[in-house]
């Protein structure tokens, strides 16, 4: 069962990836700097949890910039 609740704190980026909103260790998402999404459920394979995230032009542009 995938258990859901809003987190409205920073996300984080690594290397044009999306971490895991609730432990940090997972990559979610692969992130272009075209990536936008509102409301996006994301799962983690490492905690095996679900997340709504909210993705805008700053977070993309920031994580590819490497």
């Amino acid at each position: 069962m995938l258990q859901s609740k809003r987190n409205d704190g920073k996300l984080v980026t690594k290397d044009g990836w999306l971490m895991c909103p609730r432990c940090g260790r997972g990559k979610v998402l692969r992130l272009d700097p075209g990536t936008r999404a509102k409301d996006l459920p994301v799962y983690c394979k490492c905690c095996r949890m679900e997340a709504i995230v909210n993705i805008d032009e700053c977070l993309c542009l920031s994580a590819c910039a490497t």
